[in-house]
């Protein structure tokens, strides 16, 4: 296996785990996952920065907050379908994953489309995530 073949399955790996634990709601854990500062856009009208761990789960609780399920009534069970993603290869030490999803209500309907980019960023032979756009 070439270095960007691992490197790219390293990332997809990554990738999996951070919407497991997101899923999950278990912070704790996804914070491990983040390099800092870390960039965030997602349905915020500003980017933010999480600057350590602490702050990534303020930055979270706003990006939730904005999120298109966010209107939805707390009764409302939601899932979530990843439909494409697409590593790209910008340095030896930095890609981004380019994904498509959606959003399904318990009834089956969609209620979101869309597209979001992940920053992924080695140092010192660790990949960590850097940003969610």
């Amino acid at each position: 296996m070439s270095d960007n073949d691992e490197d790219i399955d390293i990332i997809k790996k990554l990738h999996n785990k951070y919407f497991e634990l997101l899923s999950d709601n278990n912070m704790d854990e996804l914070e491990n996952l983040f390099s800092y500062p870390s960039a965030f856009k997602g349905f915020l009208n500003e980017i933010d920065i999480a600057s350590d761990r602490e702050d990534l789960k303020r930055v979270y609780e706003k990006l939730v907050s904005s999120a298109p399920q966010s209107d939805l009534d707390a009764n409302i069970t939601t899932s979530t379908e990843l439909k494409n993603s697409i590593p790209y290869k910008l340095r030896d030490d930095t890609y981004v994953i380019i994904m498509e999803y959606s959003q399904y209500k318990e009834d089956k309907s969609e209620f979101f489309t869309g597209r979001a980019c992940y920053l992924f960023t080695r140092s010192d032979d660790d990949w960590k995530i850097s940003g969610v756009f």
